[in-house]
C-alpha cells in the first residue's frame, strides 16, 4: 500500500497532492497543513476529483498519527512567495515551521523516508534531520536536481538534441551557491569540449540560459511549482520501487560535515551510494563554498532551536 504524507498545503504541496492523487501514484495521503479551512478544502476538492478516477485513495488531513503509517514523507511548509525577494528568505520562517511540527511527527512513529521541498532546501533538510532524530540516509532534499534538470535542457538546446541524450550534474545549494560541474556532463557520451552535433558549446552561455529557466518562472509566477512538483513524484516513485536512481539531492556528505547537494542513488532505504566522480578542483571548491554557506544557515537554525527551548523554560 503506497502511504504518503504531505505537510504544507501551498502551491507546491497542493500541486503534489493533486498530481499524486489524479495519476494514482497514492492509495492513502495525509494532509496536514496549518490551516484547518484549507485542509478541508483540498481533501474536498480532491476527493470530488476523484470520482472520475477508476482508483479512489484515501485522503486523511490533519492527523499526525496517519504519518506513522507513511512510507514517504513530503515537507512542503514556507512561503514562497519571499524567494521572490532573496533566495535565502524563507530561512527563519522554514525552520520554524518544523520546530513547530517536529515533536508531532516523532510521536506518530514515523520511520519512512523524508523528502524536503521546503528552502533554503539543504539548510532546512539538516535542521529536518536533527529535529525528526531520523538517520540521515532517511532524510533527503530536492537540492539541485531542478538545476540539474535545467542545465541539461540548456546543453540540449544548444546541441539541437533531447535533453535524454544529457547526463552530468550540478552540485551544491539549490537556489544558492551552485556547483556547475562541467566536467560531469555527457552529451551521448562526449564532453563539452567536444564539438556536439556539429556545435562548440560555451559554458558561460550555456549557465546564464540555465539560471533563465529559474528567473522566468519566479518573475512571473512568484514560485517554482510544476518542475518542483514533477521532480517530486519522480523521486518517490524511485524510493517506492527501490529504483536506485542516481540524482543530485540534498544528502547529508561526509565528506563536507554536512548535508551539500551531491549526486547518490535514491531507493527503498532513501539514500544509498554516492557516486563519487572526479571533479575539477575549481568545481570541488565551488563544492565546499556552498558547503560552508549551507552550514551558516544552519548555524541560524539551531540557534533558532535553542531560543524557542529557553522560551518554553
Amino acid at each position: 500500500m503506497r502511504n504518503i504524507g504531505i505537510i504544507g498545503l501551498g502551491h507546491v504541496g497542493r500541486l503534489l497532492a493533486n498530481e499524486l492523487v489524479m495519476t494514482g501514484a497514492v492509495d492513502e495521503l495525509t494532509l496536514i497543513d496549518r490551516d484547518d479551512d484549507l485542509a478541508l478544502a483540498v481533501q474536498t476538492d480532491l476527493a470530488d476529483a476523484a470520482t472520475v478516477l477508476a482508483a479512489h485513495p484515501q485522503i486523511v488531513i490533519q492527523d499526525y498519527a496517519a504519518l506513522g503509517r507513511a512510507q514517504v514523507l513530503v515537507v512542503a511548509v514556507g512561503h514562497s512567495a519571499l524567494i521572490k525577494k532573496e533566495p535565502m528568505a524563507e530561512l527563519a520562517e522554514s525552520g520554524q515551521a518544523v520546530i513547530d511540527f517536529a515533536d508531532q511527527v516523532k510521536q506518530s512513529g514515523f520511520h519512512g523516508i523524508v523528502l524536503n521541498l521546503t528552502n533554503p532546501n539543504e539548510a532546512v533538510t539538516a535542521f529536518l534531520q536533527q529535529q525528526l532524530a531520523l538517520p540521515s540516509k532517511q532524510v533527503l532534499g530536492i537540492g539541485t536536481v531542478l538545476e540539474t534538470a535545467r542545465m541539461r535542457r540548456a546543453v540540449a538546446h544548444a546541441a539541437h538534441l533531447s535533453s535524454a541524450n544529457v547526463t552530468g550534474f550540478v552540485y551544491g545549494q539549490h537556489a544558492g551557491r551552485q556547483a556547475f560541474a562541467w566536467s560531469t556532463v555527457r552529451v551521448n557520451g562526449q564532453s563539452l569540449t567536444e564539438s556536439i552535433n556539429g556545435h562548440q558549446l560555451d559554458e558561460s552561455q550555456l549557465k546564464i540560459q540555465a539560471d533563465l529557466s529559474s528567473w522566468y518562472t519566479l518573475h512571473g509566477l512568484g514560485y517554482n511549482a510544476s518542475a518542483a512538483v514533477a521532480w517530486a513524484q519522480r523521486i518517490i516513485a524511485a524510493i517506492l520501487s527501490d529504483e536506485q536512481l542516481a540524482l543530485p539531492v540534498a544528502i547529508y556528505q561526509p565528506q563536507y560535515s554536512t548535508y551539500v547537494s551531491f549526486p547518490a542513488l535514491i531507493g527503498r532505504q532513501g539514500i544509498g551510494n554516492l557516486l563519487l566522480l572526479k571533479l575539477l578542483p575549481v568545481e570541488e571548491m565551488a563544492v565546499k563554498t556552498a558547503a560552508a554557506s549551507i552550514k551558516q544557515q544552519l548555524s541560524v537554525l539551531q540557534e533558532l532551536a535553542k531560543e524557542g527551548e529557553t522560551n518554553d523554560d
